[in-house]
């Protein structure tokens, strides 16, 4: 072997990609449109238009962030798996 070149050992300090914040933002939306309909199912009485269009923007909302966290933790997952694919042993 060469005198330069190294070898993956697996001792290196290493760091994960954490996803928590992700889902606690989802979470948090997911709590918020939850609210809205007990809050809605409450009243019992007419819903105003103003409250149909805040559900649908609260439900509007969670669904992007539900779709970009997914779509990180998936863009992420190919790049680690595309990392492992060109390590060779």
């Amino acid at each position: 072997m060469a005198g330069n070149e190294t070898h993956f050992s697996g001792l290196g300090a290493q760091s994960g990609f954490g996803v928590q914040g992700l889902f606690a933002i989802v979470n948090n939306a997911t709590v918020s449109a939850k609210a809205k309909l007990l809050e809605i199912q409450n009243r019992r009485s007419a819903i105003s238009i103003g409250d149909m269009f805040e559900m649908q923007m609260l439900m509007n909302h969670l669904s992007q962030l539900s779709e970009m966290s997914t779509s990180v933790v998936a863009a992420s997952n190919s790049a680690i798996t595309s990392m492992s694919r060109n390590i060779k042993g």
